[in-house]
C-alpha cells in the first residue's frame, strides 16, 4: 500500500512538473508588439516591431499583399485602400493587428450639368445677395449631337478608376443624369466629403465654330467667398490643364479668373473648373467623342492631380 502511494505521488509530481514546464515554455515563447499602428495611407510606410520573451527571431506577414506589403524587418507599405491583418510570429507564438490602408487624398469630381433642371435661383456664394440660376442644360455637340452632361459624366467615369488605382478616394457629384443637381449642391457634396480638391469638368461653347482649346477657371484672391484659396486653386488649375493638354495634344487657352461661378464659390477646398474643349467646334466635337481621345484627357487630368499633390 505504501509502495503504491509512493508511486502515485511520484506520478503526480511528474505531472505537475510537466504542466509547470509547459507554462514556462509558453511564457518564454510569448510575443508582443512593441511598436505598431492601425492606419497607413496608400504609398506610405510605417514601422512594426515585435519582441519575443525568449528573444527568439520574429517574422512578419500580412493577410493580403495586394493591399499592403511588409518587409522582413517590419516595414509595412500601403498599396491599396482596404484592411489587412499583420502577423508577427516567433516560434509557435503569434500576435496580430488589423491595419486600415486609407486613401492618400480625397478627390471630388464634378461632371458638369445634367438632363434634369433644378429650376429657380440660388446665392452665388455663402451670404451672397446676388443669385444665379441653379443650373443650365449646358452645350451640345454640333456634329455628334452629344449633350455636355453626357460627355462630362463619361469622362469622369474614366478618370475615377485611374485615380483609385493610384490610391485616391474619389467622390462623384453625380453617377447618372436622372436627377436635378444645383451648382451649390455640387460644392456641398465636395464639402461634406471633406475632399482635398474639387475638380469640375465642363465643355465650352462659342458663337463661332472656330473657337477651340481648353481652359481652367478659378477664383481670384479678391473673391470674398473663398479668395484665401486662390493661390492653391491657381496651382491646381495649372497642373490639371497643362498636363491634360500635353497628354491629349489639346490647344491650351490658359487660366482665367472667375468670381461668378456658384459651384466654385461654395467650395471650401481648392477648386478648378476645366473646360476641356469646344463642342461648337466641329473638329473638337469629333475628337471629344473618340474613346482614344477621352483616354488621353483622363490620363492627363490624373497626371495633373498627381503633380498638384507632389506625387509626380
Amino acid at each position: 500500500m505504501k509502495k503504491q502511494y509512493f508511486l502515485w505521488m511520484l506520478l503526480l509530481v511528474g505531472i505537475l512538473f510537466s504542466v509547470s514546464n509547459t507554462q514556462v515554455n509558453a511564457q518564454a515563447s510569448a510575443i508582443t508588439f512593441t511598436q505598431s499602428k492601425d492606419k497607413v495611407k496608400v504609398g506610405k510606410t510605417i514601422q512594426f516591431q515585435a519582441a519575443a520573451d525568449d528573444n527568439s527571431p520574429v517574422t512578419y506577414s500580412v493577410s493580403d499583399e495586394k493591399i499592403a506589403t511588409i518587409t522582413a524587418n517590419g516595414k509595412l507599405t500601403g498599396k491599396k485602400i482596404g484592411s489587412v491583418k499583420v502577423t508577427a510570429q516567433s516560434g509557435d507564438a503569434t500576435v496580430t493587428k488589423k491595419v486600415n490602408v486609407v486613401a492618400k487624398k480625397i478627390v471630388c469630381l464634378d461632371p458638369g450639368h445634367t438632363s434634369k433642371m433644378s429650376g429657380g435661383t440660388e446665392p452665388i456664394g455663402p451670404g451672397a445677395k446676388t443669385r444665379k440660376a441653379k443650373d443650365a442644360i449646358g452645350t451640345r455637340g454640333v456634329v455628334s449631337k452629344t449633350y455636355e452632361y453626357q460627355f462630362t459624366l463619361t469622362l469622369a467615369k474614366q478618370i475615377k478608376p485611374l485615380l483609385e488605382k493610384k490610391g485616391y478616394k474619389v467622390i462623384l457629384t453625380r453617377k447618372n443624369s436622372k436627377r436635378a443637381l444645383s451648382c451649390k449642391k455640387r460644392a456641398t457634396i465636395a464639402n461634406k466629403a471633406k475632399a482635398d480638391i474639387f475638380t469640375r469638368i465642363h465643355v465650352d461653347a462659342a458663337s463661332s465654330g472656330s473657337a477651340r482649346g481648353a481652359s481652367a477657371l478659378y477664383p481670384s484672391s479678391s473673391n470674398k467667398y473663398n479668395g484665401k484659396l486662390s493661390k492653391k486653386c491657381k496651382k491646381l488649375s495649372k497642373c490639371v490643364l497643362n498636363n491634360m493638354c500635353d497628354e491629349a495634344g489639346t490647344y491650351n487657352r490658359g487660366l482665367f479668373v472667375r468670381n461668378d461661378l456658384t459651384g466654385n464659390n461654395w467650395a471650401t477646398m481648392p477648386v478648378t473648373l476645366i473646360e476641356v474643349g469646344f463642342m461648337t467646334n466641329p473638329t473638337e466635337d469629333r475628337l471629344l467623342n473618340k474613346k482614344s481621345y477621352q483616354k488621353k484627357l483622363a490620363k492627363g487630368i490624373v497626371a495633373g492631380i498627381d503633380e498638384y499633390f507632389g506625387y509626380k
